[in-house]
């Protein structure tokens, strides 16, 4: 599944420093269950592959933090990509990602890779009639074979 904006909201407290029940607070649980609810929060794996990319990101680039290992099962997703089709097209790929999200890069990348019928300008449908007129009953007669030019 994908990441909700609470659990988001939870892990972006955590890496702040705060505690399980105040990042639960502070991503919109109730105080008066804030404390399971964080406990519940910090278990998710949403939650850890989300705390895993911002450490990540954080060693990168504060220079005296220490690189952590992340939790067993979490992809970083150490590719980068520099072209937006290639990432939209690895996101449509991945099966390890949730179908919803798959859906949405394949949706993102349609509009590069296939235009609509109606999009075309003038000269291009100008182009497109006449290939249909040459390749129908007015379609240009074959050049002649290599025997009858070396007959001349």
């Amino acid at each position: 599944m994908a990441l909700t904006e609470q659990q988001r909201m939870f892990a972006e407290a955590r890496m702040q420093g705060l505690s399980i029940k105040d990042s639960a607070i502070a991503a919109g649980c109730p105080a008066k269950s804030a404390s399971q609810a964080g406990s519940r929060l910090e278990k998710h794996p949403n939650v850890l592959a989300h705390l895993a990319r911002l450490k990540n990101i954080e060693s990168e680039t504060v220079p005296g933090s220490g690189k952590d290992n992340p939790p067993p099962g979490v992809d970083l997703g150490g590719q980068f990509f520099e072209d937006p089709k290639e990432l939209l097209r690895h996101a449509m790929n991945d099966r390890r990602l949730d179908p919803k999200t798959r859906i949405q890069a394949a949706v993102a990348l349609l509009p590069f890779e296939h235009q609509k019928l109606g999009e075309s300008g003038k000269k291009q449908q100008q182009d497109r009639a006449a290939e249909d007129v040459v390749s129908g009953r007015f379609k240009p007669a074959a050049p002649p074979s290599q025997q009858l030019k070396l007959v001349k």
